[in-house]
């Protein structure tokens, strides 16, 4: 408790001392805080964070592969993978040994970047300032969470090429899911035994949402020592032709109120105007470019009309101007910068924070042939093989919406949710897709709201938060709060919306995302059902106001 945010001996760590070091209890200090032993065998990496048994704060451990086994308060994983991937891997929990719910994080866009974890799920983040802050929103509240840097050469992850260790990988769709199922089952078979009859859980998001429904079937076909329950799915890739209006930026800014009605008909009927997010055709870091396509035979009228757009929509909801003015992420968030090169923005002192000198020392990631952070570099490839965010998808490729027939019904809870105000994935497209899986409605299941408490912030954090974590926090109690909707089908599938939120639901509505996630875990409903659909009709008008004044409050409370 004597260290400070920057202090080099404990990577940045603030909370608590006296962590255990290679099995032997450390001294007080911050230089105890952080402690680990190096892989002998020269072939995974692995970050590993806890709370103490008795309700402390995260810290950063690094264990080797065999041999060290955890005490109470700390504990080590081991991220196994296919010959030639090294995946790291953190885990976080209330206690060690767990007793909650192990939860797999995969993270966003194709790399799965651990920069999603550092601002959301982790129980510290990166502050405004750069240097650490408490998470009281932490995912670690309610489970214990495992995060995957994935697929190999994101992150401080690698594969072994004919000159030793490189972040040059080729990965796929398919490989891809194989090498996370291997790094799961080993965490379950053969690391960890005494955790495989915990339920476990596998979330993510955007392009996560290829990520968790393929790995979750490879669980269900090839790994039955885990105890897969439930999958969570965000603002996410689903499929083609369901989303494609709704990742457009003509489109979106049309439903938004920035294109004219007749300006949006003129470009998108005449001129064949289309203007996708990059995320739609599969395109991710370096060569994620905004790519605007117009009839062949563009008029004048039509480069007028484009250049209006453009104007009107900041550049088409832009994800690489640097002057942008409306934020790519969450349409009534601030608008900030956002890249990891562009200095003041949250990813970039996330960036700089992970590679500091002294994090990776500490973390003992001299093996990782990375030498920036999150990556991938110039020489990564990925290869997408379905349905879903792909602009060259192969003739008859399933989607996301073929995984979630087949997974629902063998899964305790199967949620798909998008931020309603999301620019890169809007909700229209990903709630089609989950229609389009087939499965009817329940009896009292149909599209209704759902809430959260909206407990205040400390004004010490809004003070120290980042600008773009949690914008709608405040320092005063607000009670139960319009979450968004939800639907619930047979075999436990459901989709909800999240209101206000952008692209990361844990980043912008952290206590809604919260809620949501304590229901996953449990067999609590985010809403209770309606009456029947044939009860509801026969009522009279007054017996409906008062049946729907006993609903809200019902629901309401249920937020608590």
């Amino acid at each position: 408790r004597n260290c400070r945010e920057h202090d080099v001996g404990s990577a940045g760590n603030r909370f608590g001392s006296g962590a255990w070091r290679g099995g032997r209890r450390a001294g007080r200090g911050c230089s105890s805080d952080v402690a680990g032993l190096r892989d002998p065998t020269g072939t995974a990496m692995v970050w590993f964070s806890f709370r103490r048994s008795g309700g402390g704060d995260a810290s950063l451990l690094v264990c080797e592969r065999g041999g060290y086994r955890p005490r109470i308060g700390a504990g080590c994983a081991l991220a196994q993978r296919r010959p030639g991937i090294i995946i790291d891997s953190w885990h976080a929990s209330g206690a060690w040994p767990a007793a909650g719910t192990p939860l797999l994080f995969l993270l966003v866009a194709p790399s799965s970047r651990t920069d999603s974890a550092c601002q959301r799920g982790q129980p510290s983040q990166v502050n405004n300032s750069g240097a650490l802050i408490r998470n009281p929103y932490a995912w670690t509240k309610v489970a214990n969470l495992l995060i995957l840097e994935n697929p190999a050469g994101v992150g401080y992850s690698y594969c072994s090429g004919n000159g030793g260790p490189t972040t040059n990988c080729s990965n796929t769709d398919i490989k891809t899911a194989a090498a996370a199922r291997a790094a799961v089952a080993h965490f379950f078979k053969d690391k960890f035994p005494t955790l495989a009859k915990n339920s476990f859980v596998i979330t993510g998001e955007s392009y996560a949402g290829v990520y968790v429904p393929t790995l979750a079937k490879e669980v269900v076909d090839n790994a039955p020592e885990v105890n897969l329950v439930a999958i969570a799915v965000g603002d996410p890739c689903t499929d083609n032709k369901a989303q494609r209006d709704s990742m457009d930026m003509l489109w979106y800014g049309h439903k938004n109120g920035f294109v004219p009605d007749s300006e949006f008909d003129f470009l998108w009927n005449n001129c064949s105007s289309r203007f996708p997010v990059s995320l739609a055709r599969g395109a991710w870091g370096t060569v994620a470019q905004e790519e605007q396509t117009l009839n062949a035979e563009t008029s004048a009228a039509c480069t007028l009309a484009n250049r209006k757009f453009l104007a009107q929509t900041s550049r088409g909801f832009s994800q690489n101007w640097p002057l942008a003015w409306i934020n790519d992420l969450t349409l009534f968030g601030p608008a900030a910068v956002v890249p990891f090169t562009q200095p003041g923005s949250l990813n970039y002192m996330t960036a700089q924070y992970m590679m500091r000198a002294d994090v990776k020392a500490a973390l003992h990631l001299e093996q990782s042939p990375s030498t920036s952070w999150p990556g991938p570099g110039a020489g990564w490839s990925y290869r997408s093989d379905y349905d879903a965010c792909n602009g060259n998808v192969p003739a008859g490729a399933p989607s996301m919406i073929d995984f979630y027939a087949y997974l629902a019904p063998r899964l305790k809870k199967t949620y798909v949710y998008n931020g309603d105000t999301d620019p890169c994935v809007s909700y229209e497209g990903t709630r089609t897709a989950i229609e389009r899986v087939g499965f009817p409605v329940i009896s009292g299941g149909g599209y209704r709201p759902w809430f959260f408490n909206a407990e205040k912030a400390t004004v010490q954090f809004l003070l120290e938060k980042p600008l773009l974590f949690g914008p709608d926090l405040a320092a005063i109690d607000a009670g139960p709060q319009f979450a968004g909707h939800v639907v619930n089908y047979e075999h436990n599938l459901s989709f909800l919306t999240v209101h206000g939120s952008g692209h990361m639901v844990p980043q912008f509505r952290p206590q809604a995302a919260l809620r949501m996630l304590r229901t996953v875990l449990s067999d609590e409903r985010l809403s209770p059902l309606l009456e029947s659909d044939a009860t509801v009709g026969a009522m009279t008008d007054t017996e409906y106001d008062t049946y729907l004044d006993k609903w809200t409050t019902a629901a309401k409370d249920a937020a608590h």
